[in-house]
């Protein structure tokens, strides 16, 4: 494949560079690092730029957005590469493989490309502050990280999302349980849910003779067999439900 690569350079004309609306928020404590780091080393790194199309005289740094705000801080000239056709799906697989970004960055690039399931699910984060990875189990039907960091994830089970939350919602509001909205119960709760033997009913009249039993665990397995047990305590054998195989 050919490089993309065109020049080097080297300024402190900090204004030249710009990020693209698609970048994920700068952090206070990252550029900190950076500058500590500098203040030690020297600067011994380069950002990527590409041009900006919008505005043909900045450079839109796409990898080391943080290492220009050092640099300003510190008043230390940038060193930069500039490279051509690099898309927004590349700038994604760069910072998704160098492990930089965040779910929440990812819900920010689709957002910002106006997808329809990004702009819903970020609807339901904001006003539910449950972890995006919870969100998608909930209102994706099953584990989908990597589909969602892809910008190809889907709303496909919004019911039953919209019913798991509010199973959510009474635990944590009659009962306390905070750790009922951690992404590792959502994700053992919903492999309960979707067994189609669990009563909501039934769950919170047990609640209230043993919430305690209900308690953190390692793993989603882990809180399947915990809320199975909860579900079961102190019924009679010919009534009680498995739903762990």
């Amino acid at each position: 494949m050919n490089s993309k690569y065109i020049r080097t350079g080297e300024t402190t004309d900090y204004s030249m560079f710009i990020s693209p609306i698609h970048q994920r928020k700068k952090t206070d404590s990252s550029v900190k690092a950076i500058m500590s780091s500098i203040q030690e080393h020297g600067v011994i790194a380069t950002v990527s730029c590409r041009q900006s199309i919008k505005f043909p005289s900045k450079l839109e740094t796409y990898d080391g957005q943080h290492t220009v705000q050092a640099c300003k801080r510190l008043g230390t000239p940038v060193v930069y590469n500039v490279f051509k056709e690099v898309s927004n799906k590349a700038m994604i697989s760069l910072n998704g493989k160098s492990r930089k970004w965040k779910m929440e960055d990812y819900l920010h690039f689709g957002v910002v490309d106006n997808i329809d399931d990004y702009c819903f699910i970020e609807s339901v984060y904001k006003e539910e502050k449950i972890p995006l990875t919870g969100l998608l189990l909930m209102y994706g039907g099953g584990y989908a990280n990597k589909s969602f960091k892809d910008l190809t994830w889907k709303a496909l089970t919004i019911n039953r999302g919209n019913k798991i939350l509010g199973y959510l919602k009474d635990f944590g509001k009659v009962y306390k349980i905070e750790h009922s909205r951690h992404s590792r119960f959502i994700w053992g709760f919903c492999k309960v849910v979707d067994t189609r033997l669990y009563n909501h009913d039934r769950m919170m009249e047990q609640l209230s003779k043993c919430s305690q039993l209900m308690t953190k665990q390692a793993n989603p397995e882990g809180y399947a067999k915990n809320i199975e047990l909860v579900y079961n305590h102190g019924i009679t054998a010919k009534n009680r439900v498995q739903f762990v195989q």
